[in-house]
């Protein structure tokens, strides 16, 4: 099986969020599969930070109707592997100090980045001479993938939806420029409510649909979580399959973490004790081992439910309780955590950052993680606070439904119902009530650190979908 795996983010060479996670660690376990994985990605300017590269092909030409785009291949292997990764290199569209855009918002010519870039990754297959069995494309920056896929009559493809909320909606008089003529197939694939819509485009061409949990697959034919494509979602709910993301356990490993003062396990529990006192410090609270400590890393958006999280900080931390906040984003929620930070100073230390590091740090040392998502297609942070014995308090919605439980004797995490603020504040006060018992809550943590979300099961249900999809395209 030779598989084509393409993101507009793979970490680490270039990443915003939880997509740039997935596609650097995925392929690797298909590739343990047996899989011939190979990964293309836009040579954004991030990606020189990081490496050197070969140059795999020279030219590479990809039509845009009016006129033929010239690009770069450079090549190298994804760390700690042996899977390749190409970079298309065209300066025009991805040598720009961010990814998608500035300001929070995507760059003018967005629809003309990303549909050169579908058309560069439709033309390199057979400039390299790799007859790909799937193209296996990821969010709406590669909507257009299955739709040239399509067109060409070439592989079977492969469509994950990450987050649906983000669709890559631009005008309808852009379709020209990107070699897309009017009452043609490709047209009527991305249009969608008078504009071009490349996530509307991927949903209705791929063979294959997925996303990024069970959960999330059932509630997007919904009103509440479809963002308006529910009626695509449904008539293409028998190709539509939910298969949840995985972490790494090389890098999310309290037993290993470089980043971590002192290291521990599921066996000796005792050091992270020690971590969450230098957390503490670090963070300018009180080293209080009393004092339950929530910790929260996350990009700052409403879709985070953080906005929630802020009004009841004031009176959670009455319980007592300490809050160590880390993350970026959208302006008020920012501005918000900077003014608990000043108000509070002993209970509440806010971040307006990103460190890699300090983040494994909350991770570690916090005694709760709180994820009150409005949706969350998937989520990471709860996986990785749980191997590391954090136990998440979290809403009941997409992967956080599915991998963490309230439940008896597998309690792995402290789950509300409903996303108000009443439903957070009485979770955050069960997580404090449990803390206390020291038996009972050496037992939940130890639920948590035995979960297993590595990417071996995923891997192998993409397995299977990439045999369906070959069989699909076959009959």
């Amino acid at each position: 099986m030779k598989v084509l795996y393409v993101s507009n983010e793979v970490a680490p060479y270039a990443k915003v969020g939880g997509l740039g996670d997935v596609a650097g660690t995925l392929p690797p376990a298909l590739a343990d599969l047996g899989i011939d994985v190979r990964v293309v990605m836009p040579l954004h300017r991030q990606c020189l930070e990081h490496d050197s590269y070969e140059v795999a092909l020279p030219a590479l030409e990809a039509n845009m109707g009016r006129r033929t785009c010239t690009a770069r291949v450079l090549t190298n292997t994804l760390p700690a592997s042996s899977v390749p990764i190409y970079f298309i290199e065209y300066d025009q569209y991805f040598d720009r100090p961010e990814i998608y855009g500035e300001g929070g918002k995507d760059y003018p010519d967005a629809a003309e980045r990303y549909a050169f870039f579908a058309r560069a990754v439709q033309a390199l297959p057979e400039a390299l001479g790799f007859d790909a069995d799937v193209i296996h494309a990821n969010d709406w920056p590669t909507g257009l993938v299955p739709v040239f896929a399509r067109e060409q009559a070439s592989a079977p493809t492969i469509y994950t939806i990450h987050n649906l909320a983000y669709q890559g909606q631009f005008p309808r008089e852009k379709a020209a420029a990107l070699g897309i003529e009017p009452g043609s197939a490709a047209m009527r694939a991305v249009l969608r409510d008078g504009a071009l819509n490349y996530m509307a485009a991927g949903i209705r061409t791929a063979t294959l649909v997925s996303t990024v949990s069970e959960r999330y697959a059932q509630e997007i034919g919904t009103e509440q979580y479809g963002d308006g494509l529910e009626d695509l979602l449904l008539a293409r709910s028998a190709d539509l399959h939910g298969v949840l993301n995985g972490i790494d356990y090389d890098v999310w490993n309290p037993r290993t973490d470089r980043a971590l003062p002192v290291n521990f396990s599921a066996e000796d529990l005792a050091p992270k004790g020690e971590c969450k006192a230098a957390l503490q410090a670090e963070m300018g609270l009180p080293v209080k081992p009393e004092v339950p400590l929530v910790g929260c890393v996350s990009r700052m958006a409403w879709q985070k439910g953080l906005d929630i999280l802020a009004e009841v900080i004031p009176e959670a931390m009455k319980t007592p309780m300490q809050f160590a906040i880390l993350g970026t984003g959208e302006q008020d929620l920012e501005e918000k955590y900077a003014d608990l930070d000043k108000a509070y100073p002993q209970a509440v230390a806010a971040r307006i950052s990103y460190d890699e590091g300090l983040a494994h740090r909350i991770y570690a040392g916090s005694d709760l993680f709180a994820m009150p998502s409005r949706y969350e297609p998937c989520g990471l942070g709860q996986m990785i606070s749980m191997c590391y014995g954090t136990i998440p308090v979290v809403h009941a919605t997409g992967g956080l439904a599915d991998t963490v439980t309230e439940h008896g004797d597998q309690q792995t995490g402290f789950v509300l119902e409903e996303l108000t603020a009443t439903a957070l504040l009485a979770a955050l006060r069960r997580a404090a009530e449990a803390i206390a018992d020291d038996i009972g809550w050496r037992t939940i943590m130890l639920n948590a650190m035995r979960q297993d979300f590595s990417w071996n099961q995923s891997a192998q249900r993409y397995k299977e979908l990439y045999d369906l999809a070959v069989s699909r395209a076959a009959d």
